[in-house]
């Protein structure tokens, strides 16, 4: 019910205020009113992945808090604790459906949001196959400066790409014009990079030196050539390069990779650590929730509402502090495993010592 309300109230709100591109877009295609609604369940439904991903570990101690006020306000507790049921025992089922809602969250990572990675970077109103504009930069190592018309999601495309090669792949330093460029990912042996289709001017109307032999490969066709550039598809857009629609396996290969910026790498750093945390912070939040709802004195309806604006503050700083930790891991304050780990070791300290006001 929560995430339904989320994703709700993220859609009217939303849609509301970008209307008029999804009218743009729908008056262009004359597919009529029709086409508008096709055009906004489509696009809020691939969004409603990525509601669940930030969100989904916030709602799921809400529900605790909501599911044990409720457990209380009834009076359902009390004749478990006369029969011998000890709380922690009684509240085991809210530990078993968080578990489940963690092992929804780890398939949405990482296998759902990779898949539909194309449909969550288009604007309102746009399609997967609609370009997105393009970051130009330079390869990190052979200083390859990379640009282009467009980028294409679905199918990691470059359109009308330009590379100028730098002296010493090129001593005249050539540019490189193809009507397309396709990232290829390192596999195996092979090493990864652009495939230029019908690239202009050919090959061997460049002057290369040996480095650039090497570089730049032509194809058997004679009008495609291969170019070593460590440029990933990802890189070439700042929508392309959003950490939370990879999954694991990517961000540990990129973090592998020797080239790339200072900041970029402690950024996936956090990013991958957080992954590994989040589970755990989630568990620590129930066990942090349990103790300020469920307390050891006997309670009125007054005290409960109080005990759940306590619970929600207390939830409320350790949020805050995780935040914070982030940010100076990203920062280089400290380390990203420190930042990453030490809200979850404060959090699991934190709920020990609650556990004896639990009431039993």
């Amino acid at each position: 019910m929560f995430f339904c309300a989320a994703a709700g109230l993220f859609t009217v709100v939303d849609g509301f205020l970008n209307l008029d591109q999804f009218q743009y877009t729908a008056d262009k295609s004359d597919g009529g009113t029709l086409m508008l609604f096709w055009l906004i369940a489509d696009h809020y439904f691939f969004q409603s992945f990525m509601i669940f991903d930030l969100a989904g570990p916030s709602i799921v101690v809400i529900s605790v808090v909501a599911a044990l006020a409720s457990f209380l306000k009834k009076g359902e507790f009390h004749p478990l604790l006369a029969a011998g049921v000890p709380t922690y025992r009684a509240t085991l089922s809210l530990l078993v459906g968080m578990c489940l809602v963690n092992g929804l969250l780890l398939i949405n990572q990482e296998f759902i949001l990779p898949n539909v990675a194309a449909k969550l970077q288009r604007s309102h109103g746009d399609t997967a196959d609609d370009a997105q504009k393009v970051s130009p930069q330079f390869d990190p190592k052979w200083k390859i400066f990379v640009s282009g018309e467009g980028v294409y999601p679905a199918d990691k495309r470059l359109h009308m790409p330009q590379f100028r090669l730098p002296p010493v792949i090129s001593p005249n330093q050539d540019t490189l014009s193809a009507d397309d460029a396709i990232y290829l990912s390192p596999t195996g042996g092979q090493r990864g990079g652009w495939l230029l289709i019908n690239v202009s001017p050919t090959v061997d109307e460049l002057s290369l030196s040996e480095t650039g032999r090497d570089v730049i490969v032509p194809q058997p066709n004679g009008t495609d050539a291969f170019v070593d550039c460590h440029l990933t598809f990802s890189q070439m857009s700042r929508k392309t390069s959003n950490f939370s629609l990879m999954n694991s396996a990517t961000l540990f290969q990129r973090l592998q990779e020797p080239y790339g910026s200072v900041l970029s790498r402690r950024s996936m750093l956090m990013h991958l650590h957080s992954r590994l945390t989040r589970p755990l912070l989630t568990l620590v939040g129930l066990y942090i929730v349990i103790p300020l709802i469920i307390r050891r004195d006997r309670m009125s309806n007054m005290q409960q509402v109080s005990n759940i604006a306590l619970c929600m503050l207390v939830l409320g700083i350790v949020y805050g502090l995780s935040t914070g930790s982030g940010f100076l891991g990203q920062s280089g304050v400290i380390r990203a495993e420190q930042a990453a780990w030490a809200p979850l070791l404060l959090g699991s300290t934190f709920a020990g010592w609650l556990s004896g006001v639990v009431r039993t």
